[in-house]
């Protein structure tokens, strides 16, 4: 008897439920731990109602985040579609409980400590496949969210899975995996992916939704083999200052949040080097410090009040109980314009031109901001728009340092 329960039992170990199990645990673990990945694909989709696909160009990045509880990794999408208006673009990226995402000429902009609400699911869970760090375009096809679809499907009882087995993928060794969804005792959708053998990396993945109904849908995702790829890699890990670096135009054009710059208190004033009015160059390295209290003012000269900001802080610095300079960083590159809303400069001020890229690498999404930096060169108040109390707010704030 007890021969026979052996023998089962090896049995059991050699049958195909088995070595399919163990498989598919292998490929899941090898996404969940995919460090420094990097890819671009095509992200094809073929509708009956349409004679041509919808093509997708992708570009992906990730790194795992075990310790973050909203999402399994840091992650960097990037998306081109051609239209017959022209060719349009977006991108999402979240890390760190930020997320940003641009797409029709705007950046949204989500941080769990402003307000985490938005990552979460409708149940308020993190870890469910809702937020929006979960729900962006194309996530599911990053190695970590892959690795949580898989998992799942193994224990979903409305999914059968056959494979891993072995496969080529356009003259790629491979894995292939099949899957089944299906409810009420109908198909609603069918899905391959293949795995590259070396690496159990994603090669590809074929999607049949309602298979045989009028609303059939059919995607089709290659991942460009690594030898193929083009286009510069996507700095890892991820944060603002590299996504500012890969689209400084987005930041400085089409950001609508100011999240930024009202945490810039207590952080060293961003690097610059602007044009002056005489046609000389002011320097700013960050960390450098000042040889006084120093007010910066982010001017727009197309709004009203810009000449009413000039008056009220040389009133402050004129009141002040300490000396302090002004640098006024103005936006665009009329000279004129600058001029008149500061004439004549004062000793301590500094009159600079074309200041958008300040603004940018400050964070500040609309003008006026008045910054109040120390000795140390750290930016120490956030003053937004235009207030009446200006004068006594950097007297007081200068008075502080």
């Amino acid at each position: 008897m007890k021969g026979k329960a052996r023998l089962l039992m090896v049995l059991a170990a050699l049958s195909p439920l088995s070595l399919q199990a163990q498989g598919i645990a292998d490929i899941i673990r090898a996404l969940r731990s995919a460090r420094g990945y990097e890819s671009q694909a095509s992200f094809a989709v073929t509708l009956p109602s349409r004679e041509d696909d919808v093509v997708y160009r992708l570009r992906l990045a990730s790194s795992p985040a075990p310790a973050d509880t909203l999402a399994p990794c840091a992650y960097f999408l990037q998306w081109q579609l051609d239209t017959p208006s022209g060719p349009t673009e977006g991108w999402t990226s979240y890390f760190d409980g930020n997320m940003y995402a641009y797409r029709d000429h705007r950046i949204r902009e989500y941080h769990t400590s402003w307000d985490p609400a938005p990552f979460r699911s409708a149940s308020g869970s993190a870890r469910s496949d809702g937020g929006v760090q979960r729900t962006a375009q194309f996530v599911t096809l990053l190695p970590a969210f892959l690795a949580d679809e898989l998992s799942a499907m193994t224990t979903d009882t409305l999914s059968t899975i056959s494979g891993p087995h072995s496969a080529s993928c356009d003259g790629t060794d491979a894995l292939r995996i099949d899957t089944r969804l299906t409810i009420g005792g109908e198909t609603v959708r069918e899905k391959s992916y293949w795995f590259d053998t070396a690496t159990l990396m994603p090669l590809r993945i074929d999607t049949e939704s309602n298979p045989g109904s009028i609303t059939e849908q059919s995607i089709s995702v290659r991942y460009t083999p690594a030898a193929e790829r083009t286009g510069p890699q996507t700095p890892l890990p991820l944060s603002e200052e590299s996504l500012i670096a890969l689209f400084p135009e987005h930041f400085e054009k089409y950001r609508e949040s100011n999240f930024s710059i009202e945490n810039l208190r207590g952080t060293p004033l961003p690097a610059f080097a602007l044009p002056t009015a005489t046609g000389e160059r002011y320097t700013h390295h960050r960390g450098d410090p000042f040889r006084a209290p120093t007010v910066i003012a982010l001017l727009d000269p197309s709004t009203s009040f810009s000449d009413r900001i000039v008056n009220d802080l040389r009133k402050a610095i004129d009141s002040s109980p300490q000396p302090a300079d002004i640098i006024w960083a103005v936006k665009g590159t009329d000279t004129d314009a600058a001029e008149s809303i500061v004439p004549a400069l004062r000793t301590g001020e500094h009159l600079l031109i074309n200041s958008s890229s300040l603004a940018r690498d400050c964070g500040a999404a609309s003008l006026p901001v008045i910054l109040i930096a120390d000795t140390a060169g750290k930016v120490r108040k956030v003053i937004l728009g235009y207030n009446t109390d200006l004068t006594s707010l950097v007297i007081q704030s200068i008075a502080l340092l």
